[in-house]
């Protein structure tokens, strides 16, 4: 029984340290948008993954992404075309794109 107990506590141990170790490492894209209008999407592409967001009173948007390159498209309507910014993302790290100013 004790031996039993000795490695439930030991694998949740490692479970709960492999976590850790991931959560730390997380890849973002952060940045905040000041625009007149309440309703602006920011959209990150990147191949196949797709990720989109309506920025809301604070102008603030995140995204936790995989490493590589990202097409970050900010948008004052979902219709409206936008040509996007390609940046790099490396793993564990955050990338800002600092204060986008839309008119």
């Amino acid at each position: 029984m004790d031996k039993t107990v000795a490695t439930l506590i030991g694998v949740v141990g490692v479970v709960i340290g492999l976590h850790a170790s991931r959560a730390m490492h997380q890849t973002n894209i952060t940045g905040k948008i000041f625009s007149a209008r309440d309703s602006i999407w920011v959209y990150a592409v990147n191949g196949s993954d797709s990720l989109k967001t309506m920025v809301m009173n604070n102008g603030k948007f995140r995204f936790t992404v995989k490493p590589g390159s990202w097409k970050v498209t900010v948008k004052k309507n979902q219709l409206s075309d936008s040509a996007g910014t390609l940046v790099e993302v490396v793993e564990g790290s955050t990338l800002d794109m600092g204060t986008i100013i839309l008119n």
